[in-house]
């Protein structure tokens, strides 16, 4: 039987990309826990001991103006597509990868970037749109591992992966549109 990172690893060897749908979007908009305030969210990481990833520039500022670098870092300079001063992001990691992807995707550059990356302290910057990394970021951390990212308006989602979340990223990305061209 394949493991989850497996069932991952064999999507992207065969695909360029994968592609929001309209029902993979739905899944994706609903509530996947508590959604916190700067304040709590900082409260969490400050006694978090275990690997802590940041999707979204707000939310690794957020954590960055309290003192506390996420492990990961996960950012494409641009907040509801306005860009950014992103000189504090930049700044606060001496490793920073890059990697491309087109809004409303997941692409394989992405996912390898990633994938590489985790267990290091880096930062990546994404060229297009990181919004779509964090589930595919549940989908491949270890347990206990904290995902967080900005809801728009509404504050930061964080989750501690375990076998039950990471199942059901990779359900929601195994279910986006598949696409192989170059």
């Amino acid at each position: 039987m394949k493991t989850l990172k497996q069932e991952l690893t064999e999507l992207f060897k065969d695909n360029t990309y994968v592609e929001l749908t309209k029902k993979t979007r739905m899944l994706l908009s609903g509530s996947h826990g508590k959604i916190l305030s700067g304040k709590e969210f900082v409260e969490l990481i400050s006694k978090q001991k275990n690997y802590v990833i940041t999707v979204g520039d707000m939310v690794t500022l957020t954590a960055i103006e309290a003192g506390i670098k996420p492990d990961m870092a996960i950012f494409d300079l641009k907040t509801e597509r306005r860009k950014i001063d992103g000189k504090k992001i930049m700044l606060a990691y001496k490793n920073i990868d890059k990697a491309r992807n087109p809004p409303g995707k997941i692409t394989r550059e992405l996912y390898t970037v990633i994938s590489k990356s985790l267990g290091k302290k880096t930062g990546i910057k994404v060229s297009g749109e990181e919004d779509l990394a964090a589930p595919l970021c549940i989908a491949l951390s270890n347990d206990n591992t904290i995902v967080a990212w900005g809801v728009p308006g509404k504050g930061i989602n964080a989750i501690k992966v375990n076998e039950t979340k990471r199942r059901h990223a990779v359900s929601i990305i195994k279910k986006m549109l598949v696409n192989n061209r170059a």
